[in-house]
């Protein structure tokens, strides 16, 4: 067992080094970032290993948190996994900040999980799960301090543009985590802490468009005593203007990065609980997919066929303007309206066509 274990840690490190080329630019929730790992032994490639083998096997448990829900995981005792199981979930890695001694070896590891692997694991279990990402919204952080707020710099900000949490079930995409076409960070200029505070529609609509999202999260920070308070507000923009949901207040021990992470979890809480899908059998829908350009066409086929809870979609008739598929899916309808629109597609009943889908924006 040891020398298997042993036989899996050298193979991820020699040849899945390089399969993840940029780990924290892909929005997928198979993705676990900044796991921080540290191990001490007898010499250097001990400690290598064994800081590995600990990694993968907390990567692989907030993996698990991330697709599942408590209960389920308690039902089907997943309340831990074996190093070996975990090193078999796992496609690819990477380190970074890495620091080593003669008895000691420490970094921060990305870990790319095999979604075929790990569907099998949850199948193997019977543990339903949640694989489908809600839209993605872009935090606006907005840090309070004596001296007054910040919003481009300082430790809220890093802890949003750096987090990975664009990877989250619900992704967050934090401020000036993506570049301008001069290199700057995206957005600067476009809105200042005062005009973030104030909730300036014209402002975050302006960031919004610039991001390529519909969803704007300002998120006001405040630390002391060595707790992180936040509090915030959502905004969704469409055509016919914006509306705003609080967000859940969040006060706790720990840094920037571990407020934050608060704040992902609860969202993706609500996200699997509305999600998840327990048994049941398959359902059948006819639908027209309404289009004005191949290209659009093209976006909303692999959004309808690439949904998680389609089993199955077939292609009965193309015109210039329309395709009519019949889809067979998982879950209630309401599911899938909801996974749709996450990817950009509106599910709706027309009066003269039946179900239709069409772009969201």
């Amino acid at each position: 067992m040891i020398l298997r274990l042993l036989q899996v840690i050298t193979s991820a490190l020699v040849l899945m080094a390089g399969c993840l080329a940029s780990p924290a630019q892909a929005r997928t929730p198979y993705t676990i970032v900044g796991i921080e790992i540290d191990a001490t032994a007898d010499n250097a490639a001990e400690a290598q290993r064994r800081a590995m083998s600990e990694g993968q096997v907390r990567g692989a448990q907030r993996l698990i948190a991330r697709m599942t829900l408590p209960e389920d995981r308690a039902a089907a005792g997943l309340g831990s996994i074996s190093a070996e199981d975990a090193a078999g979930l796992i496609a690819g890695l990477r380190m970074s900040n890495e620091q080593r001694s003669a008895t000691r070896y420490r970094g921060d590891l990305t870990l790319q999980f095999d979604p075929r692997a790990v569907r099998s694991f949850f199948a193997q279990r019977n543990v339903p799960y949640v694989e489908s990402q809600a839209s993605p919204v872009l935090v606006v952080p907005v840090l309070e301090g004596a001296g007054g707020d910040s919003l481009w710099s300082g430790g809220w900000h890093e802890a949003w543009r750096a987090g990975g949490f664009q990877n989250a079930l619900t992704p967050f995409i934090g401020l000036g985590s993506r570049q301008g076409a001069g290199g700057e960070p995206l957005g600067l200029g476009l809105i200042s802490a005062d005009e973030a505070r104030r909730i300036d529609e014209t402002a975050l609509r302006a960031l919004a468009d610039v991001y390529g999202v519909n969803t704007v999260a300002v998120v006001l920070a405040r630390a002391g005593g060595g707790q992180v308070r936040t509090v915030g507000v959502v905004l969704n923009f469409g055509p016919a203007g914006s509306t705003r949901e609080d967000l859940t207040a969040v006060a706790g021990a720990g840094d920037f990065r571990e407020a934050a992470r608060r704040i992902v979890e609860r969202r993706e809480e609500d996200w699997k609980r509305r999600s998840v899908v327990r048994g049941g059998e398959e359902a059948e829908l006819q639908i027209t997919i309404l289009f004005s350009t191949l290209t659009e066409w093209r976006t909303l086929q692999g959004a309808v066929a690439g949904a998680s809870l389609v089993q199955s979609a077939r292609l009965d008739a193309l015109s210039r303007t329309g395709a009519a598929m019949v889809l067979s899916h998982r879950g209630a309808r309401e599911q899938l309206a909801s996974e749709l629109d996450a990817r950009g597609a509106r599910l709706e009943r027309d009066p003269d066509l039946g179900w239709t889908v069409r772009s969201r924006r």
